[in-house]
């Protein structure tokens, strides 16, 4: 009985650890596309250097648009179901994506642009121990940012 009971305690310990190792492992792989993806916006903003986005004229809008729906949203399967408030300095904020403008007003030279991604975890194990302690209306979420800026894009004027 003394080995059965230390045979099952151990299955046990080894199930628990599994469920850390993956859950670690998810939270590390949705990190990575995080920073893909922002790396990618990154990497369109600097190629599209004449991008304005205070006077994006229509079809400009609709190009940006579809990039963010084929290569972020439909290629790389960035949906991170992020619910973020979008305030007025950000010139473009949608899906967990937010791009803002920096240093326009105040060097006359250029203007760059800061990207930030969002990636979540939400990890059952964890609210199923929340759950035990009496906690039913709430789930253990977080969020998390990631962000990078451009290089200097110089002004043709």
């Amino acid at each position: 009985m003394k080995d059965a009971f230390g045979g099952a305690f151990m299955i046990k310990v080894f199930f628990v650890f599994i469920l850390i190792y993956i859950s670690f492992t998810a939270l590390a792989l949705n990190y990575a596309k995080a920073f893909k993806v922002k790396n990618r916006i990154i990497e369109y903003i600097e190629t599209n250097e004449d991008i304005n986005f205070s006077s994006m004229t229509a079809q400009e809008i609709i190009n940006m648009e579809n990039f963010f729906d084929e290569e972020i949203h439909g290629k790389m399967r960035y949906n991170p179901n992020v619910d973020k408030s979008c305030p007025s300095e950000y010139v473009y904020c949608l899906n967990g994506i937010k791009i803002e403008e920096k240093g326009s007003g105040i060097n006359t030279e250029g203007k760059y642009y800061k990207v930030s991604t969002y990636f979540g975890w939400n990890i059952n194990f964890f609210n199923v121990i929340n759950n035990l302690a009496g906690n039913n209306d709430k789930e253990v979420f977080g969020t998390w940012t990631i962000s990078g800026e451009t290089r200097l894009i110089i002004n043709d004027n």
